[in-house]
């Protein structure tokens, strides 16, 4: 028992090394940005709830927007870029992409509903998501679509309104489960992916 104790003491009383606080950092300012808001957060707010000096987070970021893109780019990136790496054929990678994004919105509803509050009021945050990060995801799902047109699998129409529409529904989806939760029949997230994307290629009508 006595040895249980001191080694617990040695783990507390360790020195926590950059990437830890950096960690701390970020988990802190999700918690805080998704209760307060961009601009009712502060960052000597977000180094209190760190326990770190405020002066620690700007030797890690430069700034606040800096901050918040750290905070957002790998939840909405890291899936991407690993489906990217696991699949070869587009159909199939916009079924695990649709799985993932509807996965992201059940583990993080209080971060998405942050981020598209606060782009509409803040030019901040708008830019973070667009310029800093959906941009890049948008650069990993378009050669996927391309791919699919020159295969004859996809339809080649506008882009930017293929991922309106694939992102608005899988979006409502998301947030109507939410706010109702129980009234979608689907058991599961693959089960309910399974029939978005089944609507979004095929629609209502009989061929």
């Amino acid at each position: 028992m006595k040895l249980n104790q001191e080694t617990q003491q040695q783990k507390s009383s360790r020195k926590k090394t950059a990437d830890e606080r950096r960690q701390d950092i970020l988990e802190a300012a999700i918690n805080v940005f998704t209760k307060k808001g961009y601009n009712g957060s502060t960052t000597a707010e977000i180094a209190r709830a760190a326990g770190v000096a405020e002066g620690t987070i700007f030797r890690h970021f430069a700034t606040k927007k800096e901050l918040l893109i750290a905070v957002l780019t790998p939840k909405i990136l890291n899936g991407i870029i690993s489906l990217d790496k696991e699949h070869k054929d587009p159909v199939e990678f916009f079924r695990c992409f649709l799985r993932d994004r509807l996965e992201l919105i059940k583990e993080n509803e209080g971060l998405v509903r942050f981020m598209f509050a606060e782009a509409q009021y803040h030019n901040e945050v708008r830019e973070a998501l667009f310029n800093g990060i959906l941009g890049q995801g948008i650069s990993i799902v378009k050669p996927w679509f391309d791919k699919g047109v020159k295969e004859g699998v996809f339809k080649p129409v506008p882009f930017p309104s293929m991922m309106r529409s694939f992102m608005g529904t899988v979006l409502f989806y998301g947030i109507f489960n939410h706010v109702f939760p129980g009234f979608s029949p689907e058991r599961t997230i693959e089960e309910a992916a399974d029939q978005i994307l089944d609507l979004f290629l095929h629609g209502l009508l009989v061929e």
